[in-house]
């Protein structure tokens, strides 16, 4: 999805510091950088999308529905996962605890874009800058890679097995208080991002765009520097990466609150006589 911007990034890396014609590069870049991040959002957040599945009121009869049973003869109960999970609930829960704690800064990781992208419309000199700060992006860029490498552990390849056992995703019944903390904590982490404000930020990033296209096609980012089309260009590339990442982590959530929920009434039905 962020191909399109990934490529004028790597253009621009490659290009901004060795030519002379910087402003030529703008004019050859923008227009797919403009693309790229406008067709964000389209295919990232649908507008219809509801809040994360909400987590029942039927914990507390949950534990103590298992209080004094044995936890071989729960074991062999199905258990509902997200598609292709091989790991305990507490092993991916700590996994999707970190992941949502950086996808929750996802609107103040918008706001230094748009402020960015304000201040090269706004202020004719700063486009004379030179304060490109790469550790910003990069900061973002190792916490994101490691999430995603942390949460891919906790997936079999090509798998799409969505049941498993009691056995399988608790190593014993005192586990379950602990898979309802953890499950009400990155439902509350995820739910502090308002997705109809995320969107409402991507808008107003896309007309801020809208806006630099018709400056530089009357020619009034020609004097840009290789600092600022390169924090342009990476900044557009990194924010369609970061809402990537967001749009992945809150549908996993909802996958592992979805999944809780339903191992719950396994229970609950199975033995609430």
């Amino acid at each position: 999805m962020t191909t399109l911007l990934e490529n004028q990034r790597a253009v621009v890396a490659l290009e901004a510091f060795a030519l002379e014609d910087i402003t030529g590069l703008l004019h050859r870049v923008f227009p797919a950088i403009h693309q790229g991040f406008r067709t964000l959002y389209d295919e990232l957040i649908s507008p219809n999308d509801q809040s994360v599945a909400p987590l029942t009121a039927d914990q507390a009869k949950f534990l103590k529905l298992i209080t004094g049973r044995n936890y071989i003869s729960i074991s062999p109960l199905p258990a509902r996962v997200p598609e292709g999970l091989k790991v305990p609930f507490l092993v991916y829960g700590e996994a999707l605890t970190t992941a949502s704690n950086h996808a929750a800064k996802i609107l103040d990781e918008l706001s230094v874009f748009t402020l960015f992208l304000g201040k090269l419309i706004n202020e004719h000199t700063y486009q004379y800058g030179t304060d490109y700060n790469p550790a910003f992006y990069s900061k973002m860029r190792i916490a994101r890679v490691l999430d995603n490498k942390q949460l891919g552990a906790c997936f079999q390849p090509g798998s799409t097995k969505a049941e498993r056992t009691f056995g399988d995703v608790v190593g014993r019944n005192a586990d379950w208080r602990s898979v309802f903390e953890v499950a009400n904590l990155v439902s509350a982490t995820i739910e502090t991002v308002n997705r109809r404000t995320v969107l409402k930020k991507i808008e107003e990033a896309g007309q801020l765009l809208d806006v630099l296209e018709k400056k530089i096609a009357r020619k009034e980012l020609d004097g840009i520097t290789p600092e600022m089309i390169t924090s342009l260009s990476a900044g557009a590339y990194e924010m369609g990466e970061q809402l990537e990442m967001y749009s992945a982590v809150w549908y996993k959530v909802q996958a592992f609150v979805t999944a809780v929920n339903e191992c719950t009434q396994v229970v609950n039905r199975a033995f609430d006589r």
